[in-house]
This record gives C-alpha cells, structure tokens and sequence, in this order.
C-alpha cells in the first residue's frame, strides 16, 4: 500500500509538469502624474529651530511606471501655490535644489517665497502644475492646536559615560484630547542647554518590550517619533478613548549632537530641558503615516500583504500634509 500511495502523488505531479506554459503579460500601462509631498504648519517648528531634516519641505516629480527600475528624480519646473478658504493666493514656492554630504544636487525640493504660516481651523488648498502632466490639487483643514498638560522627566541615577554618551530618564506628559472630534496627534521629544539651544536628540527606549514574550500588540500605544527617520513616524488616534487623555509615560534615552557632525566636543554644554513638541495632524495625515509603516513592515517579502500608499492629491499621487504644532519645555 506505501508503494500505491506514494506512485499517485508523483505521477499527478507529472501530469502537471506536462501542462506548463509560459504566459507574457503586458505591464499596466501608466500614465505620468505629479507626485509630490508638503506639510503646512502653524510655524511653531520654524520659530523653535526643530530640526525635522526638511521632511516638511515640499518635494516634486513626476510618477513613473512599477517596472521602471531607475531613481525617482524630482523636476524643478513646477508652479505650486497655496490658497486659502477664499481662493487668495497666500503663499508661493521657488525651486531649491539640495546638495547632501557633497554629493551633486538634488532636484525636485522647493522653498516658501512668503514666509506664510497656517492658521489652524483655516482651509487650504495646495495647487501644483508643470509642463507635460494634468495640474492637481489637494485641500485639507489645519486642525486646532493641541492643548497640553504638564510634564515631567526622572533621570536615571548618573553612571560611567563620556560626556557625549548615552542618558537615560522617563519622560511623561498628556494631551488634553477634545472629546467632540476625532483626533490624530504626532508627538517628538528633544534637549537643550541652559540657553535654550539644541543640545540632543530624544529616542524612545523599547528595551522592556524588545524583553518581553510574547506578541507585543497594544492597539492604544502612544509613541514618539523620530523627526531623523522617515519609517519612525509613529502617528497616534485618539479612537476609542476620545474626550480622554492622551498619556505617554515611557522610557527614553538621550544623547550629545554637536552643532556639527564633525570635529572633538570634549566639553559640551549641560542639558538643562526635555522640549515636547506635539502636533495635531488630519486623518488624511494620519492615514497616510500609517500606510507608510505597512510599507516598511512588508519588508519587501514577497509573500506579504499589498500595502500601497495612501494619497490625498486627487488626479496625482502624494500627500498634503497638515500640522498643527504645540511645544512643551520640562526643566531636567
């Protein structure tokens, strides 16, 4: 009987190898669209030198098919304006190029012309146009600010570190969440001297959950992002708890940043605060972070789920972002 049982398999399967055929499949075809991505704010993060890498700079180019394996390249012949609520024009853009670590420039950055900084509560409305594609538009609200609670950081006791090394505390503050809308927050932490100057940068310590067994699921989780890392931007909904609020309470480690990345800083300044910036973000900003995160997490595998970006900018692809920025200072 082992003999019979083992025959029918391996002769179904050569049955089935008999039949395979080469089928060519004709790629989607895909027409070019502006992409682009820009994040308006109420000016916070430009008055307090927040250092977000330039993330909220606006970026544009032009889409290009999924088979096509060359390096997105940015355009810089773009017109882009924003308009308020009533259709005035209130703020314009100039082409920027970039020129990171040394290297050739990179095209597609631009810069505000006129200085305008959002009014939350306001509507806006973002239009993009260049040569050779459709024009779009994308429009979103900028949500209240946020209204913060006070705060608090416990240092670890001192131990052996060099005065660039890492510390280590509990930083703790809350949101007051508005219990008659659905909100979505982003949160960032960072230190300063005495002087009120950038001193370092503030990570989230996982050192507890990267220990525990078991699957580490927490539906409510309130994170802090990193304004240095794209895949750490960790957005936060107030779903299910609305009107309550908002704690983050959580082990965080920092370190020295030299004002530049090169060169011997033997004795820097002491670190005198925490600085807390809070922003309150809308769901298309919320969303488009989270898909951003299924993206990373798919780690490329082919046996994944899809997780296709989001996009708010009708007839194009990218996001229209919004955030409404509050700041808390805890002294150390």
């Amino acid at each position: 009987m082992k003999k019979s049982f083992l025959w029918l398999p391996l002769a179904a399967a050569g049955a089935l190898a008999g039949c395979e055929s080469v089928v060519n499949v004709e790629p989607p075809a895909h027409t070019p669209r502006l992409a682009l991505t820009y994040t308006l704010t109420n000016g916070v993060t430009q008055a307090g030198n927040w250092n977000f890498y330039d993330a909220r700079d606006l970026y544009v180019s032009t889409s290009q098919g999924v088979l096509v394996t060359k390096n997105l390249a940015g355009r810089a012949d773009a017109t882009v304006e924003l308009r308020d609520d009533a259709g005035q024009v209130v703020e314009q853009f100039r082409a920027k190029n970039r020129a990171p670590y040394g290297s050739d420039s990179l095209r597609g950055y631009y810069a505000p012309t006129r200085g305008y900084v959002g009014q939350p509560g306001q509507r806006y409305t973002l239009r993009a146009s260049a040569p050779g594609v459709e024009t779009v538009e994308a429009a979103l609200a900028l949500p209240a600010v946020p209204v913060l609670g006070a705060g608090s950081f416990v240092p670890n006791p001192p131990a052996s570190f060099s005065p660039s090394g890492n510390r280590f505390g509990r930083l703790s503050f809350a949101i007051a969440d508005d219990a008659a809308t659905a909100n979505y927050y982003l949160a960032y932490a960072r230190v300063l001297d005495a002087n009120g100057q950038p001193w370092g940068r503030v990570f989230q310590d996982n050192s507890d959950r990267d220990d525990q067994v078991g699957p580490d699921v927490n539906l409510n989780r309130f994170d802090l992002s990193d304004p240095g890392t794209f895949y750490q931007t960790l957005p936060v909904s107030d779903a299910g708890r609305n009107g309550q609020r908002l704690v983050y309470s959580g082990k965080v480690r920092y370190y020295y940043s030299p004002p530049s990345g090169f060169g011997n800083y033997p004795n820097p300044p002491a670190p005198a605060f925490v600085e807390v910036l809070v922003s309150a973000i809308p769901v298309d900003t919320y969303n488009y972070y989270l898909s951003v995160l299924r993206y990373y997490d798919t780690e490329q595998s082919i046996f994944a789920e899809p997780a296709p970006l989001r996009s708010n900018v009708p007839g194009g692809y990218g996001l229209f972002a919004g955030a409404s920025d509050t700041v808390l200072r805890i002294p150390l």
